[in-house]
């Protein structure tokens, strides 16, 4: 292979991969895994130790945190990255089915699909164990505020921001890049830190709750907040932007643990 022909070749791989990174799919990732790890931790907590105990003897599985990010790892062999998101059209407020899921393809009706499955007393064990490892990585997915975010900018995947002075987009940054997990800190001791806020008057409130108001919830946070105009505009994140997202996340995190312990407590008991 000559230089010219190698420079050309290598040169055509690279133009390739930045069209692959500049119009990839609309989500590239959902909750960073080591957030949807911290959800496990904190629902593992609220688990009863009946719901627990069947977990473990009839799943086989010890911790939600080890199978948080197993949606994620099928997500593309079996073509589900719809099912991670809700896409709302502009302007609107609120999630609608018929308007914005109407073939049930998004986070919302996925959780409520398998919530069903892993309810059935009919349904094998096989599609149990699948449904409750779902329902792990989707409750969390729908407590991200921009997976309820707009069509036309992919959920903010095309803005673009910079962060502790790299370059990244709006979507990615509350992903991960946000998630105020301190130095020196391993994940367990996050999620504990996490736990020793909540209020037993915050379980109860956030329990009286389902998918839809979930999805509204993160909606809302994603227009009044995540969507901040001069952010949209500028690219540029303020210190208070920061710190009103980093205490969103860590809010939506937590309603997530807690959440999604109630909602296997229901359908496990």
């Amino acid at each position: 292979m000559s230089k010219g022909f190698r420079t050309r070749y290598f040169e055509k791989v690279l133009g390739l991969a930045m069209i692959l990174v500049l119009n990839g799919p609309a989500h590239v990732a959902a909750w960073g895994m080591d957030a949807h790890r911290v959800i496990g931790m904190i629902a593992d907590r609220y688990l009863t130790p009946g719901v627990q105990n069947k977990i473990q003897q009839d799943f086989n599985i010890t911790s939600l945190a080890d199978v948080a990010n197993w949606a994620d790892r099928v997500r593309y062999k079996r073509s589900q990255g719809r099912w991670h998101y809700a896409n709302v059209r502009e302007g609107k407020r609120n999630y609608v089915r018929e308007r914005d899921c109407p073939l049930g393809r998004c986070v919302v009706e996925k959780i409520r699909y398998f919530s069903s499955v892993l309810a059935g007393a009919a349904s094998s064990r096989e599609g149990r164990i699948e449904s409750l490892k779902y329902l792990v990585h989707f409750v969390g997915d729908i407590h991200q505020p921009l997976h309820l975010g707009n069509k036309k900018d992919r959920g903010g995947n095309k803005i673009r921001v910079v962060f502790q002075g790299e370059e990244t987009n709006l979507h990615a940054l509350w992903d991960s890049d946000l998630v105020p997990v301190a130095d020196g800190e391993d994940l367990l001791q996050y999620a504990r830190r996490l736990i020793r806020r909540i209020l037993p008057e915050d379980r109860l409130l956030w329990s009286r709750s389902g998918a839809v108001d979930w999805a509204n919830e993160s909606r809302k946070q994603a227009l009044d907040l995540s969507y901040d105009p001069q952010v949209k505009i500028t690219g540029v994140l303020t210190k208070g932007y920061v710190r009103k997202a980093r205490e969103t996340i860590e809010l939506r995190l937590t309603q997530a643990g807690v959440r999604l312990a109630h909602l296997l407590n229901t359908l496990l008991e």
